[in-house]
């Protein structure tokens, strides 16, 4: 009786090949193709629209709870005389308002950004679905993160009296006076300024890419995105503006006074609109 046996068949021979929707290359500026453009588009789009409504239901839902637990700590921390938690509360509460409008359009252009990237590299489907795991962080860790700090600042116990931050009556009225003037400002002076300075950094942009020697394919896309980029960054620079000025017009008004706020707010925009006039280097 003669046995025979069967030599098994080599590793390679089993392996699957990848498939091609977790086919992953990254971005070659030389030979990135019109398939690659249409994908990074198409990414782009996808992310884009996941991540800013994702951003929106975020502060939606997120921005109470954290406006809650801020105004709680303000009245739990031993750290905090009442009169300056009482202006604290509601600088923190126009905050929270804010927060949606200002997750939204952050979560657009970096989702844009990121869904261009992951498009091009892989696919569209890959795109979404970091996307998806974005929103992920972004309403879960992200927002828990947040929380903990405001509860350890809260826990925080003063070791002596003097240790205790406190105003008067007049200093509160001044830092509310001060927030609100610098808050419409700033809110008001930095997208104006941006708008004005807008055509000559965008015309400066779109010049370097075309003169690039990136494919054209990649030229397109990086056009297509900074037009994208423009017409986000309008209404970030506002809400992001007024938030500034929010925190430090209270500051600097419960410290020097109302009129300190608006000269410095005047002051910051004069600086911003002059790093505008700069741009690109």
């Amino acid at each position: 009786m003669q046995i025979t046996s069967q030599r098994p068949a080599p590793a390679l021979a089993i392996r699957q090949k990848p498939s091609p929707a977790t086919s992953h290359k990254e971005i070659d500026e030389k030979d990135f193709s019109w398939l690659d453009l249409g994908k990074g588009l198409t990414g782009s789009a996808m992310a884009g629209t996941i991540e800013g409504v994702g951003g929106l239901t975020a502060g939606l839902i997120k921005s109470p709870r954290i406006t809650y637990e801020a105004v709680k700590g303000t009245w739990k921390s031993k750290m905090l005389g009442p009169v300056l938690k009482s202006t604290l509360t509601p600088v923190i509460l126009t905050a929270g308002v804010a927060a949606p409008a200002l997750t939204a359009l952050v979560g657009t252009g970096f989702g844009m950004l990121e869904g261009f990237i992951k498009g091009a590299e892989e696919n569209p489907l890959a795109a979404g679905s970091q996307a998806i795991e974005t929103c992920k962080k972004m309403h879960g860790r992200f927002t828990q993160s947040i929380v903990d700090g405001i509860r350890d600042l809260a826990s925080k116990e003063p070791e002596t009296p003097e240790d205790v931050y406190e105003i008067n009556l007049l200093e509160a009225g001044q830092g509310l006076v001060g927030a609100a003037a610098a808050a419409t400002i700033d809110g008001v002076a930095a997208p104006l300024s941006l708008a004005w300075n807008l055509p000559h950094i965008y015309g400066q942009v779109s010049e370097d890419i075309w003169k690039s020697d990136i494919s054209v394919p990649l030229k397109v896309g990086s056009q297509v995105l900074a037009s994208a980029a423009s017409v986000v960054a309008l209404p970030l620079t506002a809400v992001g503006g007024a938030l500034y000025g929010l925190g430090k017009g209270a500051y600097d008004g419960y410290q020097q006074g109302p009129a300190t706020s608006i000269h410095h707010a005047v002051d910051s925009m004069r600086e911003w609109n002059d790093s505008l006039s700069k741009l690109p280097n």
